[in-house]
């Protein structure tokens, strides 16, 4: 799992921002799901519009929805009380589980802390592959489709605006994005070794995983001889075929797939090995030992660890591929650091611009009483410049010292405060009153 650098707001205006406090986050992904919960709401197409509709007329507002096959997550501009165990159950009856179930697979965040979530999801530091391209482009589709159906409001919509601003400056100012390619990279590198000619090879697509795909992606870019794809929904491997041009096998077909194909990619992640030393092992004897180049592309491990053993197997994890990139994990980590520091970059200059937003009403006021006082004192001194300022600064400055001196008089510290705001606030330099003083502390 990514290790997330903690978040902690430095601007003072941050700290009394009450903005973020109903910003929530509730949701589940494939780094919390058990394999049930897995099986269901990342393996059946969920009907998000249906859902979507639904929200609307419950009358629900302020809520976007990221489906991906990786996370299900409800983004909540304006969480209420009873929200949370309203959307986790709408998860449940997704995943089909009871809630006590989801609620151990789940996660909620608020405040601060859904927004940095959001955050790293967009720029994919959340992704079971850290980099990934697909996600940015999900995001943005999740959040144009909810606000479609009039499902947002201003505030969710600029939070969404800045973390899509946000994941972009990641891919183009790190080398995050990196990543997924020097996975690719690594896969073709000992696919060449083991099989030398690549257009001789039949790749076997089981699932259709993210990573899997863009793997597969990167074998057809470099010549292969055919792909196959498999899943155990029919319609899923339709539509991955669709995307990637392979042939369609079906799922009852598998060991016999296996038997035909020189390089397995396995993204389903049903939650136990769907590729064990039993059905490998009749493959390989079929094969005359003929070797196949396995790549396990699952957090949940598809590919049983003892395969490797098995002559003629060589299996690969997404942490060994890794590994075969020169200086993979140091480059990794670099290039997260610099992530997490543009994301905290961006989270800080959007929720300042928020927070200093709030302050626009009260400078309009203070702008148009000022603009009020001053059309006054035109009127009474004729234009006269010199009284006319002078009097202006005494109408502007009259109710500030009636009020420093009632604060002065029943909170005789607490007055300092208040005198240090104000200087703050006309940029005035203490040490220039200091030097305003005589010997003995009076003004001159």
């Amino acid at each position: 799992m990514n290790s997330v650098p903690p978040f902690i707001p430095e601007h003072p205006l941050i700290e009394r921002s009450d903005q973020f406090d109903h910003l929530a986050i509730i949701g589940v992904s494939a780094r919390t799901a058990g394999r049930r919960t897995r099986d269901t709401l990342f393996v059946e197409e969920p009907d998000y519009s249906s859902i979507l509709s639904k929200l609307k007329n419950d009358s629900k507002r302020s809520v976007v929805l990221i489906a991906t096959c990786e996370r299900f997550d409800f983004v909540l501009g304006q969480v209420e009380n009873d929200d949370i165990d309203f959307y986790q159950n709408i998860i449940a009856q997704e995943a089909s589980v009871d809630l006590d179930t989801l609620q151990k697979q789940s996660y909620q965040h608020t405040g601060f802390d859904a927004l940095r979530h959001l955050f790293a999801v967009a720029a994919s530091l959340d992704s079971l592959i850290v980099g990934e391209p697909q996600i940015l482009g999900q995001v943005k589709e999740c959040h144009r489709f909810s606000k479609s159906l009039g499902l947002t409001d201003s505030f969710l919509d600029s939070v969404f605006d800045a973390s899509l601003v946000s994941a972009k400056r990641v891919r183009t100012e790190t080398t995050i994005a990196q990543q997924p390619v020097s996975l690719a990279s690594s896969a073709l590198q000992v696919a060449h070794g083991i099989h030398g000619d690549l257009a001789r090879c039949a790749v076997a697509l089981i699932g259709s995983g993210e990573i899997g795909e863009l793997l597969c992606q990167e074998f057809k870019s470099a010549g292969i001889g055919h792909l196959s794809i498999t899943h155990p929904k029919i319609g899923r491997s339709q539509t991955a075929s669709f995307r990637l041009g392979g042939e369609v096998c079906p799922w009852d077909q598998l060991d016999d797939l296996i038997s035909r194909s020189d390089i397995v990619l396995s993204a389903y992640g049903g939650g136990d090995p769907i590729l064990t030393t039993v059905n490998v092992g009749i493959a390989l004897r079929k094969r005359k030992r003929k070797p196949v180049f396995f790549i396990d592309t699952t957090a949940a491990r598809d590919v049983a660890p003892d395969v490797n053993g098995l002559d003629g197997a060589y299996s690969y994890n997404l942490g060994d591929l890794e590994n075969v990139a020169k200086q993979g994990k140091v480059h990794r980590e670099a290039a997260m650091m610099a992530a997490w520091k543009v994301l905290g970059d961006e989270m800080q200059a959007f929720i300042r611009a928020k927070a200093e937003r709030q302050a626009a009403p009260a400078i309009a006021v203070i702008r148009k009483h000022f603009e009020t006082l001053r059309s006054q004192v035109l009127e009474e001194t004729k234009e006269d410049a010199d009284v006319t300022t002078r009097l202006l600064i005494n109408r502007l400055l009259h109710n500030p010292q009636v009020v420093l001196k009632e604060i002065a008089r029943e909170d005789p510290t607490g007055h300092v405060q208040l005198e240090q705001l104000l200087y703050r606030f006309f940029g005035i330099e203490t040490v220039l009153l200091d030097n305003d003083k005589d010997d003995d502390g009076k003004e001159d």
